[in-house]
C-alpha cells in the first residue's frame, strides 16, 4: 500500500474517531455507548499498517483530542487507542482469539493502573482510599442513627459491616482485573460488526459452551484454597491480600467454567435457549451463595473429569 493511500485511510479513520470522541465527551447518555466503539478505528488501522504507523496514528489522535475535549480527555484516547492497536496487531498476525483477548485485557489493565498512579502522583490524592474513608464514615453515621432510634445496634453488626468494607478494599486489585475483562469484552462486542463489515480479519467468537479453561487452573484453585485455610497471615499484610485476590480471581474463572458447562448441557440435551440464560441471571441476582457454590462445583467437575464426553453419550 502506497503512502498516499495510507494517509487517506488514516484521515478517514481519524475523522471517524473524532466523531465518536465528540459524542462520548459531549453527549452524556449516547456517549456511554460510543465509548466502547472508540478502539474500533485503531483496530482497523493497525490491521493494515505497521506498528510505527499505528503509534503515529495514536499520537495524532491525542493531539486532535485537545481540540475536541481537553487535556483530561487524552488519557482516554491513549487507553482506548493502545487497546485497539494491540487487538489489531493480534488479528493481523492471526493470533488465537484467547491470546487476542488476554493481550487486550493486560494492556487495558496496565494502562488503567498507570493512569491511576499518575493521577495520584500529580494530585497527591489517593482517590480509592479517600472513597473508602468516606464509606466508613457514612457507615458509622448510619449505625449511630440506628442506635438513636433504638434499633438493633450491636457490636456484631458493626463488625460485620466494617469487615465487608475492609474485604471490598482488599479485593480492589481483583476488581480492577474484572473491570478490565468486562470492558474489553464489551469493546470486542462493539468492534465485531464493524470488523465484519470493513475488514478481512473479523473477530471469530467461539461458542461460550465450548469454553475449556486450562486444567492447571484447578490445581491453582485447590492450592490457593489450602493456603487461605491454613496460612495465618496479617490481614493488613501483602501475603493476605495476594492470597485473597488470587482466590477471588480463580473462583471467578471456576464459576465461568461452570456456566459454560451448563450451556453445553443445554445444547446437547436440546433445552430451550432461555433456560441456561435464566440460570445465569438467577444465580447472579439472588443473594443465595449455595447457587454459585453448586455452579463452581460443576466447573471443578468439568475441569477435572471427562464429564462432557459422558454427557454426549
Amino acid at each position: 500500500m502506497n503512502s498516499g493511500r495510507r494517509i487517506a485511510e488514516g484521515g478517514a479513520l481519524l475523522a471517524l474517531y473524532c466523531m465518536l470522541l465528540f459524542i462520548t465527551i459531549h453527549v452524556p447518555i449516547l456517549g456511554t455507548i460510543t465509548l466502547f466503539f472508540l478502539p474500533a478505528p485503531f483496530i482497523l488501522f493497525a490491521i493494515k499498517q505497521k506498528l510505527s504507523w499505528s503509534l503515529g496514528y495514536l499520537f495524532i489522535a491525542s493531539l486532535l483530542t485537545l481540540l475536541i475535549g481537553s487535556v483530561l480527555s487524552i488519557p482516554m484516547t491513549l487507553l482506548m487507542g493502545a487497546t485497539g492497536i494491540v487487538i489489531g496487531l493480534c488479528l493481523k498476525k492471526d493470533k488465537p482469539m484467547a491470546t487476542t483477548f488476554i493481550s487486550a485485557v493486560l494492556v487495558f489493565l496496565m494502562g488503567t493502573i498507570i493512569l491511576y498512579a499518575a493521577s495520584v502522583l500529580l494530585t497527591d490524592v489517593n482517590y480509592i482510599e479517600k472513597a473508602f474513608n468516606m464509606i466508613k464514615a457514612s457507615a458509622e453515621t448510619q449505625v449511630n442513627i440506628m442506635g438513636s432510634f433504638e434499633q438493633a445496634q450491636t457490636e456484631q453488626f458493626k463488625t460485620q459491616l466494617y469487615q465487608a468494607i475492609d474485604m471490598f478494599y482488599t479485593l480492589m486489585p481483583s476488581l480492577f482485573v474484572l473491570m478490565s475483562v468486562l470492558m474489553v469484552l464489551v469493546i470486542f462486542l462493539a468492534a465485531h460488526p464493524i470488523l465484519k463489515r470493513f475488514s478481512e480479519k473479523p473477530l471469530k467468537w467461539p461458542h461460550f459452551r465450548d469454553l475449556r479453561l486450562p486444567k492447571s487452573l484447578l490445581w491453582y484453585y485447590l492450592i490457593t484454597m489450602l493456603l487461605a485455610l491454613f496460612v495465618n497471615t496479617d490481614k493488613n499484610g501483602f501475603v493476605y491480600m495476594a492470597i485473597t485476590n488470587l482466590f477471588f480471581i480463580l473462583q471467578f474463572f471456576i464459576l465461568l467454567q461452570g456456566y459454560s458447562l451448563i450451556f453445553y448441557i443445554a445444547h446437547v440435551k436440546s433445552w430451550a435457549k432461555a433456560i441456561p440464560v435464566i440460570i445465569v441471571v438467577v444465580s447472579l441476582l439472588l443473594p443465595l451463595p449455595i447457587i454459585k457454590t453448586v455452579i463452581r462445583f460443576l466447573g471443578i467437575i468439568d475441569l477435572g473429569f471427562p464429564f462432557r464426553e459422558n454427557v454426549k453419550k
